[in-house]
């Protein structure tokens, strides 16, 4: 009998892919790296403090894997 796969795990190259850089967009997003390193003012970065400027280019990064995944059909 022929037992069904779980549909949490992805199942091609490029969805294994999509959902390691999701995943690591995620974890650079969360407390122990943001307040660890990221938590700071100076510098400032288009006149934003650090850490806005870097949250803003983590959350871009991790829109950018899911509009690829949406394009590719994964």
């Amino acid at each position: 009998m022929l037992v069904p796969r779980s549909h949490y795990l992805p199942r091609t190259r490029t969805g294994w892919i999509a959902t390691v850089a999701f995943l690591a967009g995620m974890v650079l997003a969360q407390p122990p790296i943001v307040h660890g390193w990221a938590n700071r003012i100076e510098p400032r970065v288009l006149e934003m403090p650090f850490l806005f400027a870097y949250l803003l280019v983590v959350y871009l990064l991790m829109i950018g894997v899911l509009i690829w995944t949406a394009r590719k059909g994964v």
